[in-house]
């Protein structure tokens, strides 16, 4: 009998918690809070990132069902970047979408556990921010700016 593999996620910890999400959620888009952090280099998780992030990922993206199409948008008065680790190991990290600073990723999602860091761009950096989670095509003001703290 083949032994089962590892999830190497499974005893992740996260500094928020966890978003569970299956196909079809709502209310779209799903926000959450936090502060990112710069502690270590973003590339030290992939050497195409960019900026600074904790040591432990902000939250954990937890789907019970594989996700065609789904953007993860981060929003901050700061600049802040974008660094998600899907089930399978790979990576995907973004720094400004197009026309703005808030980082965004539009990609598929396999079922499992997603780690995901929000950034900054200097060592020691702090910043606020709201994180979004969306099937369909979203405008910025869908996600709101955090509160000034």
């Amino acid at each position: 009998m083949p032994a089962e593999l590892p999830n190497p996620y499974q005893h992740s910890r996260s500094r928020y918690g966890a978003v569970p999400l299956h196909a079809g959620f709502s209310p779209d888009p799903r926000t959450v809070s936090g502060e990112a952090l710069g502690e270590i280099e973003a590339r030290s998780i992939h050497r195409k990132c960019r900026g600074f992030v904790s040591k432990t990922p902000d939250y954990l993206l937890q789907s019970d069902t594989a996700f065609y199409q789904l953007y993860v948008i981060g929003r901050s008065r700061s600049d802040v970047v974008l660094v998600v680790r899907k089930p399978d190991g790979s990576v995907v990290c973004n720094d400004n979408r197009r026309g703005t600073s808030d980082p965004m990723i539009k990609s598929s999602f396999p079922i499992g556990t997603t780690q995901i860091w929000v950034g900054v761009k200097e060592e020691g950096g702090r910043a606020p921010y709201r994180l979004g989670f969306s099937e369909v095509k979203w405008k910025s003001s869908s996600i709101p700016l955090p509160e000034d703290g």
